[in-house]
């Protein structure tokens, strides 16, 4: 799928005089190339600056009379919190900084599909398989952590002993394969959807916009909330002593 980069990532190419790099050979087009290739690097620094300059910012201004962001922050902070008691019986507050964080780095590169100068970095594979990445390492270290490296890993083996041989390679792949499944639906929704909201602009500027972008909006949401639920479940079920 050809890939154009954003209007952040061209303003910085000409801001940095990436053209006039003394190397031999390496030419405005290369650069451009270059700043194309990892432009979904740059949103997704950029979503990943943001998450922290908000919270931040909300957290030093709590206050007993919050004001609109703290009321919204207050409706996310309290929905995670239900989703996350609802899936892990014991002890799931703990995880919410992590569920909580992971959910506005995903939302807010979503956000960046709306913005005309950015583009969401989770259109690329490359940040979705990262953050699927990284929620795959929290939830089996958690997992070991709770109930010990070596009991954690035997589960797999299923409760038939002399069926292990068979189950365990079986559950391994099981375990393996979602990293794919999470992090290809991400971006293949995302993907999906910047381009044919791309299309429909393209075809008409005028009338299409804003009900595209509240659409995109609401897409945005409902993909958030898949990805966090998802790392929910798998957080739920490495840490369950019952399973």
């Amino acid at each position: 799928m050809e890939h154009h980069a954003s209007l952040l990532a061209q303003w910085l190419t000409h801001v940095l005089h990436l053209s006039q790099h003394p190397w031999p050979g390496f030419a405005h087009g290369a650069a451009l190339s270059v700043i194309e290739r990892y432009d979904h690097l740059l949103n997704a620094a950029l979503a990943a600056l943001l998450t922290m300059v908000i919270t931040t910012l909300v957290r030093k201004n709590l206050t007993r009379i919050p004001g609109p962001l703290q009321q919204i922050f207050e409706g996310v902070v309290g929905g995670l919190k239900d989703m996350i008691n609802d899936n892990i019986a014991h002890h799931g507050e703990k995880y919410l900084p992590f569920i909580g964080t992971m959910a506005l780095f995903v939302f807010f590169n979503n956000l960046f599909g709306l913005l005309p100068a950015l583009s969401p970095g989770t259109s690329n594979w490359n940040v979705t398989l990262g953050a699927a990445l990284v929620v795959f390492g929290y939830y089996n270290w958690h997992g070991m952590k709770e109930q010990g490296v070596g009991k954690y890993w035997l589960h797999f083996a299923g409760p038939i002993w002399w069926l292990a041989p068979l189950m365990f390679p079986l559950e391994i792949l099981g375990l393996l394969s979602r990293i794919l499944s999470h992090s290809l639906r991400l971006f293949g929704n995302i993907a999906g959807e910047h381009v044919v909201a791309g299309i429909f602009f393209g075809l008409m500027p005028i009338l299409l916009p804003v009900p595209m972008m509240f659409l995109g909006l609401f897409f945005g949401l409902i993909q958030t909330f898949v990805f966090t639920m998802l790392a929910t479940i798998y957080l739920s079920g490495a840490v369950s002593h019952d399973h």
